[in-house]
């Protein structure tokens, strides 16, 4: 899911999966009435694709790239002018995942700038161009086993996590298909679910766990972490910096949490030293529950200002108003 990137931001995209047809649907919030602020999402627009949606993320403000559980990945554009005209293909990427003849899942995709890389089961990384439909690099046989996570840390440089926790650094510039770095997650070999970095301190990288901990490391130190933040019960399903104070942090899981962190603290102690603060307790941080535990699990979030949308298994869509940011 993602909200699109508007001053005054009124439309989001939804993907589905374990539905008979699945779809990406176009959002409008609006009110009922002039008189009231309650808003009410609308759905205006349906693009059906096969197999399951595994990511959304924009590569500028008007195109997403979409990546299926049938290896492919799409780039569809909402039009600026006239939100109610469906989402259109511009690109479409077929079968980039696939063990031979037999298709498999693109796990997840991360953008930059128009550049879009994506991993999957298959343990392949694909380097596309969303301005000329290209695939511009491929790496096959990346990893041994299922790549879960892809984060770009600059323009030729990404970072994977696989299914038991190796994680890899990666020179797009290199001719050979060698990571730059490896290390590992944790000693316990647990899946890196979703991997960013800083908005404002890009060489600080953040890792969620299927255990539910974080992780951070600080990738010009070599100092990979050894030890993990204790923090959801569950898997870490997703994580955001605000992208208007950096110093926020939202995170997501499969134990139904959806929690923001204030990073001020971590930052602060990396200016004066060589490390963010020791990892060893999510007390040490000011982090608030932004809403009751579910129970089921929060798959997906995105904030934009002070809103913050986020969907759950329960097949039930969250708005969060006036988040202090």
């Amino acid at each position: 899911m993602h909200v699109e990137n508007y001053v005054e931001t009124k439309c989001f995209f939804t993907g589905s999966w374990d539905d008979d047809e699945n779809s990406i649907k176009v959002w409008i919030l609006e009110s009922l009435n002039e008189d009231e602020d309650v808003e009410y999402p609308k759905q205006i627009s349906e693009y059906k694709v096969d197999g399951d949606v595994t990511e959304i993320k924009f590569t500028n403000k008007t195109s997403i790239a979409v990546s299926t559980s049938d290896g492919n990945v799409r780039l569809l554009e909402i039009s600026a002018y006239n939100r109610q005209t469906p989402l259109r293909e511009i690109f479409s990427w077929e079968k980039l995942h696939s063990f031979g003849e037999e298709l498999c899942s693109c796990t997840t995709l991360d953008t930059l700038e128009g550049d879009i890389a994506t991993v999957g089961e298959d343990g392949n990384i694909n380097i596309l161009s969303s301005r000329r439909g290209e695939v511009t690099r491929s790496i096959k046989g990346a990893d041994s086993c299922s790549l879960h996570s892809i984060c770009f840390l600059k323009h030729n440089e990404v970072i994977t996590g696989n299914l038991r926790g190796h994680m890899k650094i990666w020179d797009l510039r290199s001719s050979d298909n060698k990571p730059a770095a490896s290390f590992l997650l944790a000693g316990d070999e647990l899946a890196a679910t979703c991997i960013i970095n800083h908005p404002t301190q890009p060489h600080f990288i953040l890792a969620g766990s299927e255990s539910g901990s974080l992780a951070v490391w600080d990738i010009r130190m070599n100092s990979f972490p050894s030890s993990l933040l204790k923090a959801h019960a569950a898997g870490v399903t997703e994580m955001q910096f605000h992208p208007e104070n950096p110093n926020k942090l939202l995170t997501s899981s499969l134990s139904g949490e959806l929690w923001d962190w204030n990073m001020e603290a971590m930052t602060k102690c990396s200016k004066t030293s060589e490390n963010w603060m020791p990892l060893e307790d999510k007390n040490a941080m000011s982090v608030n529950a932004l809403m009751p535990p579910l129970h089921k699990a929060i798959n997906t979030i995105h904030c934009d200002k002070g809103r913050i949308l986020c969907g759950a298994d329960n097949e039930a869509l969250y708005l969060i108003k006036n988040f202090k940011y």
